[in-house]
């Protein structure tokens, strides 16, 4: 039975990066007292929590303390160690299954996930398989580790395929929509649908609602419904699609708060932070409704423009405090209405 966990509780969050910050943020706001854990001294999200453990993700002793310390424990990104998780998740309150991050972790579980619950993927094969035919271009991918583009590279021969990666089809795209949902005690809530633009393979703008028609959203929305209905999880996870020659195609799965969710801190009643803290503390998110609201990400070469444009334009901007790198996310900026920039940021 799921646990009632009231403000003033500690909540744990594994990863302190920018998504763990605004979780935090937004836990800290609603009077819950927060724990990260983090291999770096630095992380961005410390100086919101009244706990902080500095620790491997890896590291068993590290994750129980933070345990230890916390009346419900969940993570700003999916990449922990999976045996670690395994063995925190039937001893201390942890309301996200380790199933999710199994599939969610390698490709090509993911890709045999959707399969299984009819829902349409991109042809795909495995480099394991004995019997490969390529059929025009394939993007292949690491089956673990990769984002924003890392560990992914464009092939046209068997001779280019390296192990442990999983081949997908390349296919023409419409668009790019991700659907941010939540699932609490009373049962799957539609935090938004998005549309988004990447550029260089990093989000570069999202806006809502999603140019698409009202058949493709219900489609969206019925496929993470089977994928959110079939495990044991609370909070919000976010699937992503590709629209090619007007179907809906999946194409991961972030169980967690996502890059594209950042909109609905504008663009919502109830942003996408709050409705996870609320969700994993077994409270009732209920009915989340958007206005028109335009998205822009802030990489690091980018972050002067955005910091003069607030002169200039009525935005809301939110920095992470993070150290500005050529193409690392340290911010993003939010517009009410359809928003168009400049490209050059210049």
């Amino acid at each position: 039975m799921m646990s009632t966990i009231l403000p003033k509780s500690t909540i744990g969050i594994i990863g302190g990066g920018q998504l763990g910050r605004m979780l935090a943020m937004s836990a800290k706001e609603m009077g819950y007292k927060i724990a990260i854990l983090d291999p770096s001294e630095d992380a961005c999200a410390r100086k919101f929590a009244d706990f902080f453990i500095h620790s491997a993700f890896s590291d068993f002793k590290g994750i129980e303390k933070l345990c230890e310390l916390s009346d419900v424990i969940t993570f700003e990104f999916e990449n922990i160690d999976l045996d670690v998780y395994r063995q925190i998740e039937n001893k201390y309150n942890v309301v996200q299954s380790s199933k999710i991050l199994e599939i969610s972790q390698h490709r090509l579980k993911e890709k045999e996930y959707a399969k299984k619950l009819n829902i349409p993927t991109v042809e795909y094969f495995s480099s394991d398989d004995k019997n490969i035919k390529l059929d025009g271009k394939y993007i292949m991918k690491t089956l673990r580790f990769g984002y924003d583009g890392k560990g992914q590279s464009l092939i046209n021969s068997i001779s280019e395929i390296q192990e442990n990666t999983i081949l997908e089809k390349f296919i023409s795209l419409e668009k790019e929509i991700s659907v941010v949902a939540c699932k609490d005690i009373q049962g799957v809530n539609i935090v938004a649908v998005v549309e988004n633009e990447h550029r260089n393979n990093i989000l570069y703008r999202s806006k809502i609602p999603a140019n698409i028609s009202k058949e493709q959203y219900e489609t969206a929305v019925e496929y993470t419904n089977r994928i959110l209905s079939g495990i044991e999880y609370y909070g919000v996870l976010t699937v992503e699609f590709f629209i090619s020659n007007g179907k809906v195609i999946f194409n991961e799965i972030a169980p967690r708060v996502h890059n594209s969710g950042h909109i609905t801190m504008q663009s919502a009643n109830k942003s996408q932070f709050r409705a996870h803290i609320e969700a994993i503390c077994g409270l009732s998110v209920g009915k989340i409704t958007n206005k028109e609201t335009t998205l822009y990400n802030i990489l690091g070469q980018n972050e002067k423009y955005f910091i003069n444009l607030v002169k200039d334009r009525q935005c809301y901007l939110h920095l992470y405090e993070k150290e500005a790198r050529n193409n690392r996310k340290i911010g993003h900026i939010n517009f009410e209405g359809n928003v168009f920039l400049e490209d050059s940021f210049e």
